[in-house]
């Protein structure tokens, strides 16, 4: 008898479990429906309701999915809870003030990892962020630049930015920038419509940008193209080494002369690379340099991935720039500035360097001929 009365005590506790849960479910998806406007959507997710609805389907067979009835999160809502974490940057934003998501911080957290995996996936990435792969895809790049900045055979804009990470347990120093401050730094070449083309995030924040150029597959790949014969360049800023397929600043340039001439065009073009990383920062702020991702080193550089994915992604549907406040680009710029001065450049070779210049005093003269023509 006592037995049969612990049993329906159980049942009924079950039940109200269960009960319990289903409120819960109707509540997230009550809450969800706040959201009316694509507005909404963006400020919150910083995507559309449609363009979440083709990023779920997307991620659909990489995403598990949960069978025990009632129990659970469905995709729609981890992909939320990415979105939301990723645009905020920390799970009370999550769990406090964004009740559209309306999920415990264990829970947070678990989609977190299991998105970015998925995001991380080789076909996804591979979809949305494309260096040039032939003649004909470099072209385009080339007509886009020369277009709206006058510089000819330029694809991309190469620079670094620091993403903070807490400290990490094993190798420390390739991570250290500063006192109390670890960060990766993350290579990014951008094309002149702010999208980015490739992104290296597997260096530390104690790697200076050059080094990471330097060793990169893109390099070796420009170098093979310019001497097969194609005009192929990069522009990155004075921190790199010129090369014939890099093209830097040129120091000490007079006023009017051509090769302040070359500076503007320069500046004004690389400009670009500078505006797609406050654009990337400001749709995701998780990857400011004061905001500390408090993960392993390997999973910051895999939500840095998922970050680009997701920027390319609502480049591509013409979703509103957020770019960041001129407070946080004055901070990011003077915290890059001091580790970039604690780093130790990868300067190229005697050759290369001769073989730069002689490359970028063509392009001077080139330039110049063509504003007086």
């Amino acid at each position: 008898m006592a037995r049969m009365f612990l049993l329906k005590l159980l049942l009924e506790e079950a039940h109200a479990l269960d009960k319990l849960e289903m409120r819960r479910q109707a509540n997230q998806i009550r809450s969800l429906s706040l959201l009316t406007r694509d507005d909404d959507y963006v400020n919150v997710y910083r995507l559309s309701k449609e363009l979440i609805d083709q990023l779920e389907q997307e991620l659909l067979p990489l995403v598990k999915i949960t069978k025990r009835r009632g129990k659970g999160l469905s995709t729609h809502v981890k992909v939320l809870c990415i979105l939301s974490f990723l645009a905020n940057g920390s799970y009370q934003k999550i769990i406090k003030e964004n009740i559209r998501t309306f999920i415990s911080q264990p829970s947070a957290s678990r989609c977190i990892h299991e998105v970015v995996e998925a995001l991380n996936d080789p076909e996804i990435v591979k979809k949305y962020i494309r260096f040039p792969q032939n003649l004909q895809e470099r072209q385009i790049l080339k007509e886009r630049f020369y277009r709206k900045f006058g510089i000819p055979g330029v694809i991309g804009c190469i620079d670094g930015t620091l993403v903070a990470l807490k400290k990490p347990a094993d190798n420390e120093e390739r991570f250290y920038c500063r006192k109390g401050y670890h960060a990766r730094n993350v290579q990014l070449i951008t094309d002149a419509d702010l999208n980015i083309l490739n992104v290296d995030p597997t260096y530390g924040g104690a790697t200076h940008d050059s080094f990471i150029f330097n060793h990169c597959i893109i390099k070796d790949h420009l170098e093979a193209l310019t001497n097969a014969g194609e005009e192929v360049v990069l522009l990155g800023d004075s921190g790199y080494g010129q090369r014939a397929y890099l093209m830097t600043p040129i120091s000490a340039a007079e006023d009017n002369s051509p090769d302040a001439f070359y500076n503007d065009l320069h500046s004004t073009a690389r400009n670009s690379v500078e505006r797609t990383i406050g654009l990337l920062k400001g749709r995701f702020r998780c990857l400011l340099v004061h905001r500390v991702l408090d993960y392993h080193p390997d999973v910051v550089a895999k939500i840095v991935i998922a970050c680009c994915v997701l920027h390319n992604m609502c480049n591509r549907a013409g979703m509103p720039a957020l770019q960041i406040s001129e407070e946080e680009r004055l901070e990011e710029a003077q915290i890059i500035a001091e580790v970039q001065r604690r780093q130790t450049r990868d300067l190229p070779s005697n050759t290369d360097l001769a073989m730069g210049q002689i490359r970028r005093q063509n392009l001077v003269n080139r330039l110049w001929r063509s504003y007086h023509n």
